[in-house]
């Protein structure tokens, strides 16, 4: 739930640094040192999530396939998205060191990362959507989760490939509803599953009746 969230982050001080980049140098050194946090802690929850990885393939559980090739293709879309934030840092802070317009200019590694993260939503979200349904038999809820992240992948994707096509520039002055929209949709889905796991839960729990 963290990594999206950093995601975001990480998106927003990109966007402050490409208008900062016309403002002043300290504005430009203050949301670049954002991003460059951003992106650390990132990694570090990567790192977690790498941890958790392995022991899930040591302590060998006996789970069905599907769910063991999700954990593993989960693990290699973080693989993906991380690296292209640090690439993208990379690009920025050392190839063109000293050129803040670089920002303005269109890097595959930044619009790389938005479909990966649209992918790693969907895969988790879809997985917690299916516990709804296991734990309370219904299935509206589960339904109208999976059309949501559906919706949103395909949307992460065209996000990216609008962004590649157009620029940083013009996808900001005429494409902001985009990523605004898959934002909503990104929070709603993940409120929506948590308070249904949490209720139903709950009720399993005590015996309240649902």
């Amino acid at each position: 739930m963290l990594r999206p969230a950093l995601s975001q982050l990480a998106r927003r001080h990109f966007n402050r640094f490409r208008r900062s980049s016309m403002i002043s140098s300290d504005s430009v050194q203050v949301t670049l040192g954002g991003l460059q946090v951003s992106v650390l802690i990132a990694t570090f929850i990567y790192a977690i999530s790498c941890f958790q990885a392995f022991l899930y393939w040591r302590s060998r559980f006996n789970d069905r396939l599907p769910l063991r090739i999700l954990v593993w293709v989960v693990w290699l879309f973080e693989t993906a998205h991380t690296t292209c934030f640090w690439i993208y840092i990379f690009t920025i802070t050392v190839k063109y060191y000293g050129q803040p317009e670089e920002i303005d200019r269109r890097h595959w590694s930044l619009d790389a990362s938005l479909a990966f993260h649209g992918l790693i939503n969907c895969c988790v979200q879809s997985y917690y959507s299916w516990r709804v349904y296991v734990i309370s038999g219904r299935m509206l809820i589960p339904i109208l989760c999976w059309i949501s992240l559906t919706l949103e992948c395909f949307g992460a994707i065209t996000d990216a490939v609008i962004l590649y096509a157009i620029g940083p520039v013009a996808f900001t002055a005429n494409w902001n509803l985009l990523p605004t929209l898959l934002i909503t949709v990104d929070l709603s889905v993940g409120v929506v599953n948590t308070t249904s796991l949490c209720y139903y839960l709950y009720t399993r729990k005590t015996g309240v009746k649902s």
